[in-house]
């Protein structure tokens, strides 16, 4: 049975439209297994309500299709019309209190029919919009409902109550998921599937995280075997471009010379590639925190996969798929041995979610309004020398106040600890903000610390992952 995780806010959402004493039109998008049609069904259960999944079909034999699957819901007979306005008005008719209409994959109404949103439009206008019902249209084309359904061009924009990007789970969710693992597994299987539901529903909570990937991933009949192939085919018309630009980027090529040259791709056209690579989540573009400028940040730009599925496939299965029916073991070795070493961006993300919690929580020295990586250029230094990076920082302009985190996923002893913390404060020097006005905090965060109390006496701030789970209760 698939586990339904989260999401209050977008419910409490929901419900507070629903109350309204009009109608209310809300758009729900996001990627794929996130979790949209779960969401919505909940929501609905108990409400007077019809769910329609849309078809790629011309607009009449949409209307058509929408009729048979509702009117079949309710027990009622298919009426003879052939545009949205009247299908929408019959179904309403035929409903008892504030009825809740759900269309799903409106993508694929647009893709059948340029005059889908329109026939919406003119349903809502001629209809709905003084109905006292509650519209909900959901999409997995990030792109294709960004753009024709809340774009400023849409037939539907400006009649919109809200809209919901439903996003993946964060770390904190996915114990939910695994209420019998331990900590540090849940972070491996974060590492692997994110916080995608339908990823997590898969795994096995009686198998160790590598006899899960071995049984759900490297197998070729699997659920995700094909999964990042799928989701880059229905969603663009150049897939394999698309595919080489990730796995490009999978082997540490994150700026766009880089990945011109890596791929063969024309320097000028790989931005908009990456463009919708973000859109999509894949992607993500990163630059140092500390810069404000716009030329700055272009030019300091370099980007990471941010979908920890889509990194995990072209880190370890992509590049290695011919190898899979010859010895699957030897890849099995490959990810057991590699991949504490792999978990290092892994869990720095897993401290940024933390850190972001815990200052809404009003829990750290000071509430900061940025928190990101942060790199740049060592003057003096030789070339090969000449750069620093620090995992994480975080800053508040205002106040002047800025926190400089190490990340480590590893067990720190005193010894070590002091010294990671040396160095942070070393590298903190090379960071140009506000130089002899800015108060500095200092973190060190690990998989395990052994002398946080001396740390902290010290004037530092230590957690490791058993504090951040304790949190999470």
């Amino acid at each position: 049975m698939s586990l339904f995780v989260n999401r209050s806010e977008e419910l409490e959402f929901l419900e507070s439209e629903y109350s309204r004493d009009s109608s209310s039109l809300v758009v729900i998008y996001g990627r794929r297994r996130v979790g949209k049609t779960e969401l919505v069904l909940r929501f609905a259960s108990g409400k007077p309500s019809v769910y329609y999944l849309s078809q790629k079909l011309n607009l009449e034999h949409q209307v058509d299709d929408f009729l048979e699957k509702t009117t079949e819901q309710l027990g009622t007979y298919q009426p003879k019309v052939t545009k949205w306005d009247a299908a929408l008005k019959f179904i309403v008719q035929q409903i008892e209190g504030k009825p809740v209409i759900i269309i799903d994959e409106v993508p694929y109404l647009i893709e059948g029919s340029s005059a889908a949103m329109s026939a919406f439009q003119a349903a809502w206008d001629l209809y709905l919009k003084d109905a006292n019902v509650m519209l909900i249209l959901l999409g997995s084309s990030i792109g294709m409902m960004e753009n024709e359904v809340l774009g400023y061009r849409s037939p539907l924009y400006g009649r919109r109550n809200g809209q919901i990007k439903v996003e993946p789970l964060k770390f904190r969710h996915v114990r939910h998921f695994f209420p019998q693992k331990d900590a540090e597994e849940i972070v491996r299987i974060y590492g692997c599937l994110g916080g995608v539901p339908a990823y997590l529903n898969k795994f096995d909570q009686n198998l160790p995280f590598i006899d899960n990937v071995n049984k759900n991933i490297l197998q070729r009949a699997t659920f995700f075997y094909d999964e990042a192939t799928f989701l880059l085919k229905e969603e663009l018309r150049e897939p394999t471009t698309y595919e080489l630009i990730l796995e490009a980027i999978s082997r540490g090529k994150n700026r766009v010379s880089e990945i011109a040259d890596e791929t063969g791709i024309h320097v000028h056209n790989v931005p908009k590639y990456l463009r919708v690579l973000i859109g999509l989540g894949f992607l993500s573009r990163e630059w140092p925190v500390t810069l404000k400028k716009s030329r700055e940040i272009k030019t300091g730009s370099t980007y990471a996969l941010s979908d920890n599925f889509m990194k995990f496939w072209y880190t370890y299965v992509f590049p290695t798929r011919s190898m899979l029916e010859i010895n699957r073991g030897a890849i099995i070795s490959q990810i057991s041995s590699s991949y504490d070493h792999y978990l290092g961006h892994v869990f720095e993300e897993i401290t940024k979610q933390h850190l972001i919690d815990l200052n809404a929580a009003g829990k750290t020295p000071f509430v900061f309004e940025r928190i990101g990586r942060q790199w740049g250029k060592v003057p003096g230094k030789p070339k090969n020398e000449n750069t620093y990076e620090i995992d994480l920082v975080a800053m508040n302009e205002g106040s002047k106040e800025i926190l400089f985190v190490e990340c480590k996923w590893q067990t720190l002893t005193g010894k070590n600890s002091r010294k990671v913390l040396r160095d942070l404060k070393d590298r903190s020097k090379f960071v140009q903000w506000h130089i002899g006005e800015r108060k500095e905090y200092f973190a060190v965060v690990a998989k395990k610390i052994e002398n946080k109390a001396e740390l902290k006496e010290n004037g530092a701030i230590a957690f490791d992952l058993e504090d951040i789970s304790t949190d999470m209760e």
